[in-house]
C-alpha cells in the first residue's frame, strides 16, 4: 500500500491578507486543517464516519514552517499526506507551494479519541486502509519540546466566542495562535515575517471561558521568539505556542 497523498488549491482573498497584502498565518494552518478533512471526506472517512462512530482526530501538536508567504489573488497549492499510526494518534505531513515553489511545510500529530468518554481510542483497520497505511507505518516525526515562559512581557484576557468554536464543540485549534499572536507588538509586526509556529494544546476550552495568554518576548540575531502559555481561569495550562519572526 502507499500512502494517499492529496493536493487542493487555495485562492488568497482579500479578508485572509495583512496589510502587506500577505496571507496570514492563520490563513495558511486554516488551509492544512481543512484540506486534511478534504482528504477524509473523499476517502470515506471524514466528518460523517467520525460522528458515525462517536470518534473524532484531536490536534495535539504543530510544527509549521514558512519560508515566504502568498499575496493577494494568488494561487496556492496545499499537499498533504498521512504519514503514519501509532494505535492512538497519527503524523500528518503538508507542503506549501506557489507558482511551483515550495513555500512551507508542517508536520502535526493528532490523537483519535472517543468523543463520548473523551478518551484516546485505537484507530481502526477501516481508517488505516483509507489512508493507505499499514500498521508497519509507525515512524515518529519529531517535535520540539516547549517550554513555559520564564518571564511575563505581555499578558491579555480573552472570552471564548461562539465564532471560535469547531464542530467539536470546543475552540478551534488555530484560534489560540490567533490568542497568542495578539501579544506580538505592532513594531515587530510591521518589521518581522513569522517563520514558524510550533503548538502544543494540552488541555481543551469551551464557549464562555475565559482565558489568559502570558508571553516572554526574546531579540535574537535575526529577529524574536516569542514563548506563550494560555492558561484558564483556574490557572490551568492549555496550550503552549512557540512563534519565531524573522526580519523582513
Amino acid at each position: 500500500m502507499e500512502r494517499v497523498i492529496t493536493d487542493k488549491e487555495y485562492n488568497i482573498h482579500f479578508y485572509e491578507v495583512n496589510y502587506k497584502k500577505r496571507a496570514n498565518i492563520t490563513s495558511i494552518m486554516n488551509y492544512l486543517g481543512d484540506i486534511a478533512t478534504y482528504q477524509s471526506e473523499k476517502l470515506g472517512v471524514g466528518m460523517n464516519y467520525l460522528m458515525d462512530n462517536k470518534i473524532a482526530w484531536v490536534v495535539y501538536k504543530w510544527d509549521v514552517h514558512m519560508d515566504k508567504y502568498p499575496e493577494y489573488n494568488d494561487t496556492i497549492t496545499v499537499r498533504t499526506c498521512p504519514y503514519s499510526i501509532r494505535k492512538f494518534y497519527a503524523y500528518r505531513k503538508f507542503e506549501i507551494f506557489n507558482k511551483g515553489e515550495k513555500i512551507g511545510e508542517a508536520n502535526s500529530l493528532w490523537f483519535l479519541i472517543n468523543t463520548e468518554k473523551r478518551k484516546p481510542c485505537r484507530v481502526n483497520e477501516e481508517i488505516y486502509t483509507a489512508y493507505g497505511l499499514t500498521k508497519d507505518d509507525d515512524t515518529q516525526l519529531e517535535f520540539e519540546k516547549l517550554s513555559v515562559p520564564e518571564k511575563i512581557d505581555f499578558e491579555k484576557k480573552f472570552n471564548v466566542r461562539y465564532s471560535d468554536i469547531d464542530t467539536n464543540m470546543h475552540v478551534n485549534n488555530v484560534k489560540y495562535v490567533s490568542w497568542a499572536l495578539e501579544n506580538v507588538p505592532l513594531e515587530v509586526v510591521t518589521n518581522c515575517s513569522i517563520s514558524d509556529i510550533k503548538v502544543i494544546y494540552e488541555k481543551e476550552v469551551s464557549y464562555g471561558e475565559k482565558i489568559t495568554v502570558e508571553t516572554e518576548m526574546d531579540e535574537t540575531e535575526d529577529g524574536y521568539t516569542f514563548k506563550n502559555v494560555i492558561k484558564n481561569a483556574e490557572g490551568e495550562k492549555l496550550t503552549l505556542i512557540k512563534v519565531i519572526l524573522t526580519k523582513a
